[in-house]
């Protein structure tokens, strides 16, 4: 599971990069006036920008997959039934977590690594399936949390001091996000993944390491990155543009999943998640808002867990409030951790996105065991396109 901590202390920020300007402040390169006896040349004809072959409903609503699910029949078989039954019809399916790749991508260290385990046989095949059947299929990628290639790489790792892969407190071994070949490597991933056909990419772990003492991280390739005082927020956000130009060759959007408390902070502890930064690149972003993972009091809510409408609503209107024109799609708690959570519990969560105005949403369970008859309810006044 990928859990944030219990209280991630002022979240984490992604200062982006300003883009490049095309020409000096206030000019403008004058057009060459025809001669006499000329015609005028024709007006340029933009060409239509590219789109997915499978299209975005108007309104997403997701459950989360493992791999080993979306590769089961028996599996799909039960997850198109819940989907038809609840009014639902879209996918997150794992291809990468954990430095694990779920299909055969013959991709670089991660091959030699072993960190190929084929879940999913033929992806084309599947993402095809689903679109004809009228599921979206996202496909989720974990980027920089790596188990394997550290391992074999240590150079394309965070460090300890003594030159080995930096461990959190969880155990996990993480990519050096400075180290540009990684981008290569990920890009790579991405690429698979459009290629099979895949109309959206979420990306997971697309920031620093956490939960473990940073005064200890290494990075081995900052001294060669282009600008090496680059803060960690700028350096995730140069990151993200640089896959931009992949997503949007195929009409494809570009997702990204961030702490869901980062909406109550401000500044950057390191790891490069701050909302209004963070949110640039992305087409969409998907915040964690699980009622499990606010410390309690936050908010002025006593118990977060116990109180799963209130605390989804306090914490949308803070992304409604400082993001008004960036589209928002929350993952929504359907496990329990602490406390029972049930179909009422559920649907105070959806029930409180749509209050705030986000009708699309995503159902987090690690296990993908979907509660029943959670998730109707009134529709929102705001439209989510």
């Amino acid at each position: 599971m990928r859990f944030s901590h219990r209280r991630m202390s002022p979240l984490y920020a992604v200062l982006l990069a300003a883009p490049l300007l095309a020409a000096p402040f206030g000019c403008r390169r004058a057009e060459p006036r025809p001669q006499s006896g000329q015609q005028t040349p024709p007006a340029r004809m933009e060409r239509p920008k590219p789109k997915a072959a499978i299209q975005k409903p108007e309104v997403v609503k997701a459950v989360y997959l493992t791999a080993w699910s979306a590769g089961s029949k028996r599996k799909m078989e039960a997850i198109r039934g819940f989907l038809q039954r609840n009014g639902m019809n879209a996918v997150v399916i794992d291809l990468r977590d954990a430095g694990i790749l779920y299909a055969r991508m013959d991709l670089e260290p991660a091959k030699s690594a072993g960190a190929e385990r084929v879940a999913i046989r033929n992806p084309k095949d599947l993402v095809a399936t689903l679109g004809r059947e009228g599921i979206y299929p996202i496909a989720r990628i974990a980027c920089f949390r790596d188990d394997f290639i550290p391992k074999v790489r240590p150079d394309r790792a965070v460090q300890d001091p003594k030159g080995r892969p930096w461990k959190d407190r969880a155990g996990h071994t993480w990519l050096d996000p400075y180290n540009r070949k990684n981008w290569e490597f990920l890009a790579g991933v991405v690429r698979f993944a459009l290629d099979a056909g895949f109309p959206e990419i979420q990306l997971d772990y697309v920031r620093f390491p956490s939960e473990g003492k940073q005064s200890t991280m290494v990075f081995p390739a900052k001294r060669t990155y282009p600008n090496p005082s680059a803060k960690p927020s700028e350096v995730v956000a140069e990151f993200v543009r640089s896959l931009r130009p992949l997503t949007e060759a195929r009409g494809a959007l570009l997702a990204g999943d961030i702490f869901g408390i980062v909406s109550s902070g401000g500044g950057d502890q390191g790891i490069g998640q701050e909302l209004q930064t963070i949110a640039e690149p992305f087409d969409l972003i998907c915040p964690m808002v699980y009622p499990s993972h606010f410390a309690k009091g936050e908010y002025g809510i006593r118990d977060p867990n116990r109180s799963p409408h209130a605390i989804v609503a306090k914490s949308l209107r803070d992304y409604a409030r400082k993001l008004p024109d960036k589209k928002l799609r929350p993952w929504l708690q359907d496990f329990s951790l602490g406390v029972r959570y049930g179909p009422e519990q559920v649907e105070a969560q959806v029930r409180a996105a749509r209050e705030v105005g986000y009708r699309e949403y995503m159902l987090w369970n690690p296990l993908n065991r979907y509660t029943e008859r959670a998730v109707h309810g009134p529709q929102s006044h705001r439209e989510q396109p």
